[in-house]
């Protein structure tokens, strides 16, 4: 499948002219931009994989526009194109969800091998996320699957093998997730808790 991009490019010429590169050498050219407004409003909206956007273009620049797409959650690979020093914006786009930049003017092949380059690196970073991302998930669902057998062990006097499997054959049974069993027996504990301490505290008023 074809890499979907968004070009974000003031200037009208250069704008076709990354259009037209992109195009033939087998990219999805999805949407593009002229200032920061419509950029915002196109990558929210197509969420590409790419966006390659201007460091200035009108409204808001295209730094801003990147911190932006950071707080709304945008996934995709974001690389500025600049005529200008970029050791006047390291700082700045440190901060942000830039993945790289290209300078301008436009030479086809030096693009082409960045682009590339930058999204290879992309790809690694938002592989290694997503794999954090997922041992995180693992390590909460696992405290609450933990907390739950416990709740089980105690109520039944069973063992930690015998609470996890009378778990698991449950979760089978009702075609649930241990996870999501789990969170149920919690909180069937936590109401039958508050409703204890509810006519604790209205006998002794």
């Amino acid at each position: 499948m074809s890499l979907r991009v968004v070009v974000v490019e003031d200037e009208t010429l250069t704008r076709i002219d990354l259009i037209e590169i992109l195009k033939e050498n087998g990219y999805d050219v999805v949407g593009e931009a002229a200032d920061g407004i419509e950029a915002v409003e196109v990558c929210k909206k197509l969420q590409p994989d790419i966006v390659l956007l201007d460091i200035k273009i009108p409204y808001i620049s295209g730094l801003k526009v990147a911190n932006i797409l950071k707080e709304e959650g945008f996934k995709g690979c974001v690389i500025i194109l600049t005529a200008y020093n970029i050791a006047e914006y390291i700082q700045e786009a440190s901060n942000t969800i830039v993945m790289g930049y290209i300078l301008k003017p436009i030479d086809e092949v030096i693009f082409l091998e960045r682009l590339n380059l930058i999204y290879k690196n992309y790809k690694l970073y938002d592989d290694l996320r997503i794999e954090v991302e997922d041992t995180k998930k693992k390590l909460e669902e696992r405290k609450v699957i933990e907390r739950a057998k416990g709740i089980v062990m105690s109520k039944y006097t069973l063992s930690e093998e015998e609470a996890y499997k009378k778990m698991r054959d449950l979760s089978m049974q009702k075609r649930i997730s241990m996870f999501k069993l789990s969170e149920i027996i919690i909180a069937k504990i936590v109401m039958q808790n508050l409703c204890h301490f509810n006519s604790l505290r209205y006998r002794y008023c």
